[in-house]
């Protein structure tokens, strides 16, 4: 495991879905880009041509979402690698769909494996290394290279190439959303007994920053992002800093402030904490006349998990935790020390995306 800490002399604390129907109509063709690796002459009869259609749809995280619905997800690009179906798995053919004009993508006839790769930040050079589909289940993509507006999404579907038969892709999300639905203070019975939370951040500490890409579970951290506290100069080498930093504007007081912050970030779901696997948290800082204080919450662990209405296993893929959060007293003095129930107390829906019908965009 290795984290991202650009403060070298700086003390580090330790340690919806979105759904894309394909369909694809085959006849007979050479393939438009082919890569697969083959000897002998070449026979038309052997390929066949896919015209795809892709169906996106609009998200909403949770009852407490604005409208009902969250916004629309563009496929910006896709990355389409046909596999062959057998004991070696090799590379068939490859295509990079652009915008929204008529392709049509090509392989072998024959039993394969189609993956596809929705919004990748990579470019086709730097796809050149893949040959095999046990090869493509090492592949990584970063979250410092993630857009909250067109996240990277992928499926993968068994076909029977030249077979006549209409195929569906579900594209899932690797990123799941963190969102703050409504914050108050209750400060009932202390001395600071009506003070506001001034000067307020939301951001996550020990974030899964690397994810293998078709991954559906166990994750680990391999790279970690915010070790245990804020490192603006990371986070301001991201693509999107708002992935995983927001600001508050106004104070928050007795009189619940609905920010709908939404904070992504890659799974993260090992079952025991450690200095080399710690539990994603989300932080909220703030100051209680002056003096800063910080409240961490381990996402979907201990009392913030079970209690809640989740598993307490932490954070899952392409899912949405919505927060209500009451803040009840002073915080900690370390963003790494997590608060409990008695500092804070929450609702937190946790559930998979939830999909709506929206538009259609044709490829």
């Amino acid at each position: 495991m290795k984290t991202i800490n650009r403060h070298k002399g700086r003390r580090q604390a330790p340690s919806s879905r979105v759904r894309a129907i394909a369909l694809l109509i085959f006849s007979c063709c050479i393939p438009a880009f082919y890569t697969g690796c083959s000897s002998g002459k070449y026979d038309p009869e052997e390929y066949c041509r896919y015209s795809i259609r892709m169906d996106t749809e609009s998200v909403s995280c949770g009852p407490h979402s604005s409208a009902g619905a969250g916004p629309d997800v563009p496929i910006r690009h896709s990355d389409i690698f046909i596999f062959n179906d057998d004991a070696l798995k090799r590379l068939d053919s490859y295509q990079r769909i652009q915008g929204s004009g008529p392709v049509t993508a090509a392989s072998r006839k024959g039993d394969k494996i189609m993956v596809i790769v929705a919004n990748s930040p990579r470019t086709r050079e730097e796809w050149r290394n893949v040959n095999s589909f046990e090869g493509f289940q090492e592949e990584i993509t970063l979250l410092e290279r993630e857009s909250r507006e067109s996240p990277v999404m992928t499926s993968i579907t068994g076909i029977t190439a030249g077979s006549g038969q209409t195929y569906r892709a579900d594209l899932e999300r690797l990123v799941s959303e963190i969102r703050i639905n409504s914050i108050r203070t209750d400060f009932s019975g202390r001395e600071y007994d009506g003070e506001p939370l001034t000067d307020v951040k939301v951001f996550l500490t020990n974030v899964n920053a690397s994810c293998r890409m078709l991954r559906s579970e166990d994750f680990r951290p391999e790279l970690i992002i915010n070790p245990g506290f804020l490192d603006m100069d990371t986070v301001s080498g991201f693509r999107d800093t708002g992935m995983i930093y927001r600001e508050i504007e106004e104070d928050i007081g007795e009189d619940a402030v609905y920010p709908g912050i939404s904070l992504f970030c890659y799974p993260n779901d090992g079952a025991e904490e450690s200095a080399g696997s710690p539990f994603t948290r989300l932080v909220i800082e703030g100051k209680i006349r002056g003096n800063t204080y910080w409240y961490p919450i381990s996402i979907n662990r201990g009392g913030f998990g079970i209690a809640s209405g989740g598993n307490g296993k932490g954070i899952g893929r392409n899912m949405c935790y919505t927060y209500d959060i009451t803040i009840r007293r002073a915080g900690t003095k370390d963003p790494d020390i997590p608060v409990s129930l008695e500092d804070v107390t929450v609702s937190c829906p946790i559930e998979p995306w939830k999909e709506t019908d929206n538009g259609t965009v044709s490829f």
